[in-house]
């Protein structure tokens, strides 16, 4: 109760600085404070809550799918506003298509080689993935299903919302893009509390990868497309590596 009552006054303190003393608008100041304050505590309070409680996978997947793509259309719809489709890095050249192609397999496999990193380091120091994660993991085909929606729902989304929305919404404000970076891919971290510390760590470095390609290419599309193999490949490939006891 504590830390939520924190984060809503945090909140409302995000909102009034950004709203106060930079150049966006009440909505930006809104909602950038959602992706980066509100969010990630609200993420960090639920894990306590859902210590206990029983996964049922399929809801989990639909609930959390939904709310990703409220997510990123909120984005959508603001950060077109805001920068335009430009400057969200979502309008591509037929002649870039091929660029975009080769960054977003790059991405990936940057993305696939930070999974690989933790995986030794968790067999060298004897860590292991919490309960959550292992009861998140599909194992029916219909839930593989579902899972597979997520993955591409959260694709979408979360670089909507993390790379082509808070990252030039930040620089806007008056931050710079190292800043923009590192802040964005630290609320990203933590709002993937329920992976555990181990999660959290690893998905900031994922996010910093997203983060960077973005800033360089100009583009959100290679970290769409890393996003959804990476979370399809966690899935689908990993899962057993993954979840093996170090």
């Amino acid at each position: 109760m504590r830390v939520t009552i924190a984060g809503l006054i945090g909140y409302a303190a995000v909102v009034y600085v950004l709203f106060s003393f930079t150049r966006l608008g009440w909505l930006d100041a809104l909602f950038l404070a959602v992706l980066i304050e509100l969010l990630p505590v609200f993420a960090f309070v639920q894990v306590d809550l859902a210590r206990d409680l029983v996964v049922e996978r399929v809801q989990a997947y639909l609930t959390s799918s939904v709310m990703i793509l409220l997510l990123g259309a909120a984005s959508l719809v603001l950060g077109s506003r805001l920068v335009g489709l430009d400057g969200m890095g979502l309008r591509i050249e037929p002649r870039q298509v091929h660029r975009a192609i080769l960054w977003g397999a790059a991405t990936f496999a940057m993305g696939t080689a930070t999974l690989g990193f933790f995986l030794v380091l968790r067999k060298r120091f004897g860590w292991s993935e919490n309960r959550l994660i292992r009861e998140l993991m599909p194992v029916t085909r219909r839930e593989k299903v579902w899972y597979a929606g997520l993955s591409f729902c959260a694709g979408f989304g979360e670089e909507l919302a993390y790379r082509a929305y808070a990252i030039p919404a930040l620089i806007v404000a008056g931050g710079s893009a190292s800043a923009a970076l590192a802040l964005t891919s630290a609320a990203f971290a933590v709002l993937h509390s329920y992976q555990g510390v181990l999660g959290v760590v690893r998905t900031g470095v994922v996010g910093v990868i997203m983060g960077m390609v973005f800033l360089h290419t100009g583009s959100v599309w290679p970290g769409i497309v890393a996003h959804v193999l990476i979370d399809l490949a966690v899935g689908f490939v990993l899962a057993d590596r993954l979840l093996a006891e170090a």
